[in-house]
Order: structure tokens, then C-alpha cells, then sequence
């Protein structure tokens, strides 16, 4: 069935009919057994033993003889006198309950609003015995019975109804798998998109479906296509662009050294000088962007975190520091481990991430970059005492251009916005996750990386 509604339709409508034809079929079938056992046993030779025991013996003859009977014939009939009991003082199965309330035999004490006149007798469906003292015994012939069937006699009305609910529940249960199943993958596409996964794809190609969701399947897998190909585009749109600058930047500078020996030191030729590396820190900052979006040139190998982050802490001094001063950076190696990716991506982000701290340390403090391992990864925490940023701007701050309130007011005139884009673009690049908290004085941030195979904790 190509449509989700007709599969919808014709489940429910199947555990209506599939409900009505078992019990249609329990119900004549244990009709008929009672039929034919009836007729059977009235022609018998055991009806008149059984009245040649009450006449003889009266009452106490006829329970001799139930008692007489083989093991299943016995719990096959039974003789119920004028109150209403059963001789042998068994419990009375429901059918024999509904017989006695409905057909209201003579001596059998029918209810109060079906007792008939003196001069009228109502046909007799079953067989009744006179004893010499006038008492009227009536007896009821049970058909032979599984143990399945003699449960569902015994309950009646509400074994159907648990029948129903079993049938239902198995239709159902199918019906619900099928549809359930698909919206998960369906699910599990979206959550993989929206996580910046822009080649996933829902649908199976091995074998698609033909109905309405296989539909909104292949929809969904479109949106993704264009938005891959759309991402792809800006990337290398930003790309190019980016490359394109350095040529006319690299001409101004030049120009500029040619004005400057002619015209000497002036404050405008500084300004501009300045604003010319502001430009080309930021086309820097744009084409590392975009090489992160494509496949990286460098081949995956094997990274020692605690030497790579001795070497960016070197470097970060020397940039913010005097020449051997390291103290602006307090490096905790609790454990030395190794991942598996990309040597020169990782090191840009964890630069990244540092440069951002030494910018807005406070100076109440050095900055703290410490590495452990928990669980299978290597923990990175790069903490300062800048004051932090707004609870509201913890997840956006990983945005490309994006600037905290505080950071456009301290420093109204600096160009960034990437390096934190930067890195969290290189950390999905390792699988790994990237997130941001305040502390006590500062902000920190927390870098988790898969550690390599070889050195993975179980």
C-alpha cells in the first residue's frame, strides 16, 4: 500500500472485522457442540439409568450415579433441582446460569416477572426428571471443551473483550512500528542537520517508501541537498573573495612605503597602516574559516594534546609577554594524552581560544589552561577573569561575527567575531564539542575531544 491513509484505514478497519468473525466463529462453534451434545445424549442409554436411579433410590440414587460416571462425562452433565443447585454441589458454569434465568423451568424458581399462568407450560429445551416426591430435577448436557474454549465459556462477554484488545494490540503494534520507525530516522536526520551534518540524508535508498512519509522523507533530503550546496557556495564565495583582497591589500601597503619616503612619518600614513593590518588580520581570519569547510589538505594523524599545548602557550606569551615570560599563562597537564585529526586545526583553535582569554583577562589573575581526560576524552578548560559575558550569549559567542556586549564596549574598534567561529568549526572537525560557562570572575571555556584509540580509557 503506496498511502499512509489507506494503511491506516484498513488496520483499524481489519481489527474490527478480524474481532467480529472470531467471535461470530467461537460462538457458533460452541452452539453447535451443545446442539449435537444435547441430541446425543437424550437418545442415550445413560437418561435412563439415570431415571431408573431416581426411581428406585429417589434423590440419593441420582447423586450415586453422577458420582458413578467416568471422570470426563461427570464434569460434562449436570442435575439441578428445584432450588436451583447443582446435586454434586459444583459451581454452575455461567451458560447454565443464563439458560436457568432465561427459559424459568418449572420447580427451578423462575424470576418473579416470568412465572406463567397454571394452565400454561412453556416449552422445555432441556431434560427433566421426576423423583417419587414430586421434585422436578432438570439436566444440563455441557459440550466437550478445551481448556482455551471452557475459559472463554466460563467468562463470556469479557473474554471476547480481552481477545478484542489482544487482536488490537498486535494490529496496532504493527501499525505503529511502521510509522514510528521512519519519523525517528526522520528525527535523527534533522538533529544530525541542525548539529552543522549538512551531508546527512534520511532516506533509504536501498529501499524507499511510497507512501506519505517516504514523500516527506525525500522532501527532507532536497532541503538538506540545497542547503549543502548553498553552504558550499558562501564557503567558496568567502574563500575567494578573501583571497582576492590580499592582491589590492598587498598593493596599498606597498604604495604606502612609497608615499612615507616621500612624505616622511605623518599620523594619517600611521592610521592607515594600522587599518591595513586590522584587514589583513581579518582576511587571514576569513580564508582559515573557509578552509575549514572543505576537506582539510593535512592528513589525520596522531596528536599529543600536552606537547601542542606547551607549544601554543609559548607562542601566546611571547605574543602578550616579554620575551621568556610565561607567567601570563598557567599551564595543568593532570594527564598527557593523544588525539586522533588535524595538527595545524587544533592548534588554531586552541590559539584561538587562548588569544580570546589573554584579550579580556581582567589582570586579577592568569589565564588557567589545563588538560585532563575523562571517560574516553581529553578535557581542554581555558579559564580567565574578564567578567564573562551575558548568560543569553554563552552559545552564540561560537557564531562567525558575533561580538558580546562587552567586547563591543571595551573595545569598540578592534575587528574579530571569528576566532571562537574558528574554533568551534575545528572542534566539530574532530567530533569533539565546544561550550562556554561563567565562573567566578571570568569565563570558561571547556574543549571535549574523542581520545585516540590506543590510549582510550574503557
Amino acid at each position: 500500500m503506496r498511502s499512509l491513509l489507506v494503511r491506516i484505514f484498513v488496520s483499524f478497519w481489519s481489527i474490527i472485522l478480524i474481532t467480529i468473525i472470531v467471535a461470530a466463529a467461537i460462538g457458533y462453534s460452541y452452539a453447535e457442540r451443545t446442539r449435537i451434545s444435547m441430541q446425543n445424549f437424550e437418545v442415550s442409554d445413560a437418561m435412563l439409568e439415570a431415571s431408573a436411579s431416581l426411581r428406585d433410590n429417589g434423590r440419593q440414587g441420582l447423586i450415586e450415579w453422577l458420582r458413578a460416571l467416568p471422570k470426563v462425562p461427570e464434569s460434562l452433565i449436570y442435575v439441578i433441582d428445584d432450588e436451583g443447585r447443582d446435586l454434586l454441589d459444583r459451581p454452575l458454569p455461567r451458560v447454565i446460569r443464563m439458560s436457568m434465568s432465561r427459559f424459568g423451568e418449572p420447580g427451578m424458581r423462575p424470576p418473579r416477572e416470568r412465572r406463567e399462568p397454571p394452565n400454561m407450560r412453556p416449552a422445555r429445551p432441556f431434560t427433566q426428571l421426576i423423583g417419587p416426591d414430586r421434585r422436578v430435577y432438570t439436566i444440563f448436557v455441557m459440550p466437550p471443551q478445551s481448556v482455551t474454549s471452557q475459559w472463554i465459556a466460563d467468562r463470556g462477554r469479557p473474554g471476547l473483550i480481552i481477545l478484542a484488545l489482544l487482536i488490537s494490540a498486535a494490529v496496532s503494534f504493527v501499525l505503529a512500528r511502521t510509522i514510528s520507525r521512519p519519523i525517528m530516522r526522520l528525527r535523527e536526520s534533522a538533529n544530525a542537520l541542525a548539529e552543522g551534518k549538512l551531508d546527512t540524508r534520511a532516506a533509504d535508498g536501498a529501499n524507499p517508501r511510497r507512501d506519505e512519509l517516504g514523500l516527506l522523507t525525500r522532501d527532507f533530503d532536497r532541503m538538506a541537498e540545497q542547503l549543502q550546496r548553498a553552504w558550499q557556495k558562501q564557503s567558496e564565495l568567502t574563500g575567494n573573495v578573501s583571497h582576492e583582497l590580499r592582491s589590492p591589500l598587498a598593493r596599498l601597503r606597498v604604495a604606502l612605503e612609497l608615499v612615507r619616503r616621500r612624505t616622511g612619518e605623518l599620523a594619517e600614513l600611521d592610521r592607515i597602516e594600522l587599518e591595513s593590518e586590522r584587514l589583513d588580520e581579518l582576511i587571514g581570519r576569513l580564508l582559515e574559516f573557509s578552509r575549514l569547510d572543505q576537506e582539510p589538505e593535512q592528513a589525520r594523524s596522531r596528536v599529543d594534546l600536552d606537547a601542542l599545548l606547551q607549544s601554543v602557550v609559548e607562542d601566546v606569551c611571547y605574543e602578550y609577554g616579554a620575551p621568556g615570560d610565561d607567567e601570563t599563562v598557567r599551564l595543568q597537564i593532570e594527564a598527557p594524552c593523544a588525539v586522533d585529526g588535524y595538527p595545524n586545526a587544533l592548534r588554531s583553535a586552541i590559539e584561538n581560544v587562548l588569544r580570546n582569554a589573554m584579550q579580556h583577562n581582567g589582570g586579577d589573575g592568569d589565564v588557567l589552561l589545563r588538560l585532563a581526560t575523562s571517560h574516553g576524552h581529553a578535557i581542554i578548560t581555558i579559564a580567565d577573569y574578564g567578567g564573562g559575558v551575558a548568560d543569553d550569549e554563552l552559545e552564540r559567542i561560537f557564531d562567525p561575527f558575533y561580538r558580546s556586549a562587552a567586547t563591543r564596549a571595551d573595545h569598540p574598534g578592534r575587528s574579530g567575531g571569528l576566532g571562537l567561529a574558528i574554533a568551534a568549526r575545528a572542534i566539530a572537525l574532530h567530533s569533539g564539542s565546544i561550550k562556554a560557562r561563567n565562573v567566578d570572575g571570568g569565563l570558561s571555556i571547556e574543549i571535549r575531544l574523542p581520545l585516540a584509540r590506543s590510549r582510550a580509557k574503557p
